[in-house]
C-alpha cells in the first residue's frame, strides 16, 4: 500500500515535466532511493506514516538535481523539435517549388492551373506540422494538449479530404462537387469523436463517456440520413432514422439501467 502511495507522490512530482529518457531515469532513481529509505525506516522499528515522511523528504535533497535536470532536458527536446522541423520545411517547400516550377515550365509550359500544386503541398504540409506538434505534446503530461493535437491532427485532414479535391474537381474538370463534398467534413467529425473517446476514455467521468458516445452515435446518424437524402433523395422520410437513433438510445439506456439495479 504504502508502495503504492510512494509512486503516486512521484508521479505527481513529475506531473508536469516532460517524459524524455532523462526525466524518466531521475524520477524512476528517486522513487528507488525513497523505498529504500522507507524500508531502512520500518526495518528500524519506525512507524509507517513516520517511514513515509522520511522517504519524501529525500525529494528536497534531490530538488535541485532534477530541476537541472528537467531545465536541459525539456529545453533539448524544445530545440530538437525545432531543429527538426525548421529543417524538414526547409527541404520540404524547396522540393515542393520545384515540383511546382518543373511542372509549370517543362510539362505543361503554363501557369494557368499548376498553382493547385502549392496550394496542395500547403495542405499536406498542415497534417505533418500538426502530426508533429501532437507528438512534442507527448512528451508532457497534460491531457489537455493531446486532445487539442489530435483535435488539430483531424482539423488539418479537412482541407485535405474535402477542400483540395473539390477544389482540383471544379477547376480541372468542371465538376461542381461542392454541394455534396461537404458531408467529408461531418464523417471526419465523427471520426474525432470516436478517436478522442477510444484514446481518453480511461479518464472520462461515466457522464462523460455518455455525451461521447451520445454525439457520435447523432453524428453517425447524420452520416446516414444525409447519405440516404443526397444519394436517393429521400429528404421527406430519411428523418425516421432520428427516431430510430432515439428509440435505440432509451433503449441502451433502459437495459442499463436494470442491468445496475441488479
Amino acid at each position: 500500500m504504502m508502495e503504492k502511495k510512494l509512486r503516486k507522490f512521484i508521479n505527481r512530482k513529475f506531473f508536469l515535466y516532460p517524459k524524455t529518457d532523462k526525466i524518466i531515469e531521475v524520477r524512476e532513481e528517486l522513487y528507488s532511493i525513497m523505498l529504500d529509505k522507507y524500508n531502512d525506516c520500518l526495518d528500524s522499528g519506525m512507524a509507517k506514516e513516520d517511514s513515509y515522511k522520511n522517504a519524501i523528504e529525500m525529494t528536497l535533497d534531490y530538488k535541485d538535481a532534477v530541476k537541472e535536470v528537467e531545465t536541459g532536458s525539456s529545453l533539448s527536446a524544445l530545440k530538437k523539435n525545432l531543429i527538426s522541423t525548421a529543417s524538414f520545411s526547409t527541404f520540404y517547400f524547396l522540393t515542393l517549388t520545384a515540383i511546382y516550377l518543373f511542372i509549370s515550365i517543362v510539362v505543361l509550359k503554363s501557369f494557368n492551373m499548376t498553382w493547385l500544386v502549392p496550394v496542395g503541398g500547403a495542405f499536406l504540409y498542415l497534417f505533418y506540422f500538426a502530426l508533429n506538434g501532437y507528438q512534442y505534446a507527448r512528451l508532457f503530461n497534460f491531457k489537455a494538449f493531446k486532445r487539442c493535437g489530435i483535435a488539430l491532427i483531424y482539423g488539418s485532414l479537412i482541407p485535405i479530404l474535402y477542400v483540395f479535391p473539390s477544389l482540383y474537381l471544379s477547376v480541372v474538370h468542371s465538376k461542381n462537387v461542392w454541394g455534396h463534398s461537404w458531408l467529408i467534413v461531418v464523417i471526419i467529425v465523427y471520426l474525432y469523436i470516436m478517436t478522442d473517446y477510444i484514446a481518453n476514455r480511461k479518464h472520462f467521468s461515466t457522464l462523460e463517456r455518455d455525451i461521447h458516445l451520445l454525439a457520435a452515435g447523432l453524428q453517425l446518424t447524420t452520416i446516414l440520413y444525409l447519405s440516404a437524402s443526397i444519394w436517393f433523395h429521400l429528404w421527406s422520410s430519411a428523418w425516421i432514422l432520428y427516431v430510430v437513433y432515439l428509440a435505440l438510445v432509451s433503449l441502451a439506456f433502459y437495459i442499463s439501467e436494470k442491468m445496475g439495479r441488479s
